[in-house]
């Protein structure tokens, strides 16, 4: 198989991810390829659905085998969480890549144990790539309104904004979690 018939061969990640507040996991993501190499340059973006196991297969048409690329997951209120080190190849039109098993799946080891799995940090709620005081204030203001159904300051997907979604915010404000990125 050549380059070209590669390219136009889709290519499927069969992905696990774990989200701190919200459990079961089941939200949508977008999912990005990007390029290994800086300026690690975008070279596909998918929104899919999580299982409520917090998987889903995403298939992509610009992934090339052997080329190792970044996987980017971005969910609406937790922080953008990047594979690790190196990056990811596919072989045979096929990835596996769970991020759950260990902290090390994460670049720079960014991400939470919440029971046996390894979780992407909730609370970035104005995706600005921190979980701040302004996060706080957005969840601290909805829950003061009373609002509910799916919306960004809900971190634990219960569809209530109250106390429980700001006590994961002020924690991870506290810890200064934020993006890790190459």
């Amino acid at each position: 198989r050549g380059l070209y018939f590669d390219k136009l061969s889709p290519s499927v990640l069969n992905l696990t991810v774990s989200l701190e507040a919200c459990s079961p996991p089941q939200d949508t993501v977008t999912v990005l390829l990007r390029s290994a190499v800086s300026p690690y340059a975008v070279v596909e973006t998918k929104k899919v659905s999580l299982s409520g196991a917090g998987t889903a297969s995403v298939v992509f048409t610009g992934a090339v085998n052997g080329v190792s690329y970044y996987i980017v997951v971005k969910h609406r209120n937790s922080v953008e969480t990047w594979s690790k080190t190196g990056g990811e190849v596919f072989v045979n039109g096929i990835l596996n890549y769970d991020f759950t098993t260990a902290a090390s799946q994460a670049f720079g080891n960014n991400m939470v144990l919440v029971g046996s799995d390894y979780a992407f940090y909730s609370g970035d709620v104005n995706d600005d790539g921190f979980v701040d005081g302004a996060d706080g204030l957005l969840i601290d203001n909805d829950a003061f309104n009373f609002v509910s159904g799916y919306v960004v300051t809900d971190l634990n997907c219960d569809g209530t904004v109250d106390g429980s979604d700001a006590v994961f915010a002020d924690n991870n404000a506290f810890a200064f979690i934020g993006i890790v990125r190459p």
